[in-house]
């Protein structure tokens, strides 16, 4: 499943509306990029250890947190590099958010390590691969520039677009017509 996700990434990356990809694309969307590329792969290469049979999970969970919690320092340098404006802050709270989901993804391996029969890190890693499936398609979403449609980022965003129409300063003088008493 992740395998077509990742071709429909790189697809949304290239009929992007910005004009430039990489290191010239806008802040916000090279860590939507980076998100949704390091979790869908991490999904990925998770499921398929956990469908080979007798094969080590937790030595593939341990590398890929590894992996993961570089990506996200590696994101965290480059959004303090790049400080963003105040609306795009709020977009950077993923980046302890996956840090702290590697980190639980390195424990659940270093504990498959030591007791690879114990079901409960195996149900955690199962747990992380819908999380992180999750985040990357949303991050996806993000990144076509498709709308947010969460009540919260609607009900936002309708009010935001209010008050841009509202008149700064007096209110304007409603014309009756013709006849018309003065007020």
């Amino acid at each position: 499943m992740s395998g077509p996700l990742i071709g429909l990434l790189f697809v949304a990356i290239s009929v992007s509306p910005h004009k430039h990809v990489g290191a010239r694309a806008p802040l916000a969307f090279q860590i939507q990029a980076g998100v949704a590329f390091t979790t869908l792969i991490n999904a990925l290469v998770i499921a398929i250890v956990a469908l080979l049979p007798g094969r080590d999970l937790g030595t593939a969970a341990v590398i890929l947190s590894g992996a993961g919690i570089n990506s996200a320092i590696g994101l965290s340098v480059l959004s303090l590099h790049d400080w963003p404006g105040r609306r795009q802050r709020w977009s950077l709270v993923i980046i302890p958010v996956l840090g702290l989901l590697y980190a639980l993804q390195l424990e659940s391996g270093i504990d498959l390590w030591h007791h690879p029969g114990n079901p409960g890190p195996v149900h955690l890693e199962a747990l992380l691969v819908i999380i992180l499936f999750m985040i990357a398609i949303a991050r996806a979403w993000q990144m076509i520039g498709a709308r947010n449609t969460r009540t919260l980022a609607v009900v936002s965003g309708l009010l935001r677009e209010r008050r841009r129409e509202e008149p700064a300063g007096l209110p304007e003088r409603v014309d009756d017509g013709p006849g018309a008493a003065p007020s």
